[in-house]
């Protein structure tokens, strides 16, 4: 090859990647631009919520003609001052009714319910939970029962 060819093929390999890198650098330039130029979303300021809901029974063994009137106890955790709804749901399909509790700071408060289970000689196998509603959705564990009724 001539080495006048090789020099002009050169000069031109080197303008176009030298041309090619202008245009890339002026896109990217360009796109940070107006990705920077657009104001991003604000988060909504996270307010106080629930941090921890527990249940367990009252007593736990079962020693009363069935159907057995059980109690449970739930506690609920805030961690803040807030307004909590919930329910609690059983294994059987049933929903009490929603409760309202006030937390006047990040605290924890303790709620109650009972239910009547089991018919004399059955076995109970079932479950109950504390079902936070708002302001965040949040579940206790299930409260398991496993117990054999007196006939």
């Amino acid at each position: 090859m001539n080495t006048r060819r090789l020099s002009s093929f050169v000069g031109l390999s080197l303008s176009f990647l030298m041309g090619l890198t202008v245009f890339l650098v002026s896109a990217a330039s360009a796109a940070g631009e107006s990705a920077a130029a657009q104001p991003r979303p604000k988060r909504p300021a996270a307010g106080p919520e629930v941090t921890a809901v527990e249940v367990r029974p009252v007593k736990t063994r079962v020693n009363e003609p069935c159907p057995a009137k059980l109690s449970f106890l739930g506690e609920i955790s805030t961690n803040g001052a807030t307004k909590v709804e919930y329910t609690w749901e059983s294994s059987d399909g049933r929903s009490w009714p929603v409760q309202t509790l006030k937390f006047a700071s990040a605290t924890v408060q303790s709620v109650t319910t009972t239910w009547q289970v089991g018919a004399p000689g059955k076995t109970v196998n079932a479950w109950i939970l504390l079902k936070i509603l708002s302001p965040n959705a949040k579940s206790s564990s299930k409260s398991l029962l496993d117990f054999k009724c007196a006939k």
